[in-house]
This record gives C-alpha cells, sequence and structure tokens, in this order.
C-alpha cells in the first residue's frame, strides 16, 4: 500500500509543480510546494486508520456509497462525454448490459 501511494503521490507532485512553474515559481519552489502538498497524507494516516477501526460496522456502507459515486461519474459525464454522436441514454443502456454480459460468462 505504501508504494501504490508513493506512485499516486508523483502526479498529483507534477500537477502541483506544473502549474506553479509557468506561473514565475522557480523549479525549487515548485518542488518544495509539490512535497509540502503531500505531508498531510503519512500524518493523518494512523489517525484515520484508527477511526476507521471505531466504525468498521460503517465501512460497508461507506465503500458503497463511494463505488456509487464512481458510477455516477462514470455514467453522467464520462460516458456522454465519450459519445458524442448518439443518444446518451441509448449508449447507458448498452454499456449496462455489456458490462452484465462480462459478468454473466
Amino acid at each position: 500500500i505504501t508504494g501504490a501511494m508513493a506512485l499516486h503521490n508523483i502526479p498529483e507532485g507534477l500537477a502541483v509543480a506544473l502549474v506553479l512553474v509557468p506561473r514565475g515559481e522557480s523549479r525549487a519552489a515548485a518542488t518544495a510546494w509539490a512535497i509540502i502538498s503531500s505531508l498531510p497524507q503519512p500524518l493523518v494516516a494512523v489517525p484515520a486508520y484508527m477511526c476507521v477501526e471505531l466504525v468498521t460496522w460503517l465501512l460497508p456502507l461507506g465503500l458503497g456509497c463511494a463505488a456509487g459515486t464512481m458510477l455516477w461519474m462514470v455514467f453522467a459525464e464520462l460516458m456522454p462525454d465519450g459519445a458524442f454522436p448518439c443518444h446518451v441514454g441509448a449508449y447507458i443502456a448498452a454499456r449496462v448490459v455489456l458490462i452484465d454480459s462480462d459478468y454473466m460468462e
């Protein structure tokens, strides 16, 4: 998990730095701000874990809400943008059928 978090922080740091450099910040300052923007993650990891351990019975609800939010974003935002020439409702229905057929095999 630590390795995945470290890999995830690279594009986040680049996003911070790539905005600052064209605005006149030095590379050293942009690098420092990129590092500083990632510091709260390891500092809050242990307290967050402890809080989750206190309410493990709520974890399925929280994960279900997160999954529903991701599905909403895919079907309401990403897929319509990718299917510009066709009707959005037909495209979403076709994708649901295709997703279901993948799981039926």
